[in-house]
């Protein structure tokens, strides 16, 4: 299981320079906990929504830019990254958010510990990647479907049937 198989792939991002409380509120319409803060195509940093509401408590109705409160270095993890190392990072970095990269460091994703709950729950399904460029199409065979069971009903009737025609004979 890979982490591109999993992860939201539409991320909100944000600019360093978005206030605070700005982001705060994207973040509750939008029913999401962590936002990547972007600036040129470049991952910056990471808030969360714990971030955003221990600054509310810190500098109440002040204007702070979000890349004063942001986590900068972002831990990330490669969108072919094995879903158990992911959420081996997540608990060994308590972090409650990956940003998901491609091999072009470009921001692809995101996986929460959210949607590893739902994995292990059996709540979602893999969703389905497009085949890399320059690689085989192949379609997998199908598993044999075994014919359906009659009905009790109808098996006895038909072997009724078959046992008056055999003392017929």
């Amino acid at each position: 299981m890979r982490v591109s198989d999993y992860m939201s792939a539409s991320v909100i991002t944000i600019e360093p320079e978005m206030e605070y409380r700005v982001a705060f509120d994207l973040m509750r319409h939008r029913n999401i906990h962590h936002l990547p803060v972007v600036r040129a195509g470049r991952i910056e940093g990471i808030v969360g929504e714990r971030d955003l509401l221990l600054a509310g408590a810190n500098f109440g109705p002040v204007n702070v830019p979000v890349g004063e409160i942001m986590k900068s270095p972002v831990i990330c993890i490669s969108e072919r990254a094995s879903l158990s190392s992911a959420a081996r990072m997540l608990v060994e970095k308590r972090i409650g958010g990956l940003p998901v990269v491609n091999a072009r460091k470009e921001l692809v994703g995101i996986i929460t510990e959210t949607d590893i709950f739902k994995v292990m729950a059996g709540m979602v399904r893999p969703r389905r990647t497009a085949a890399p460029r320059g690689a085989k199409r192949t379609t997998k065979a199908r598993k044999a479907v075994a014919p359906a069971r009659k009905p009790a009903a109808k098996a006895r009737k038909v072997a009724s049937s078959r046992r008056r025609a055999a003392t017929k004979k």
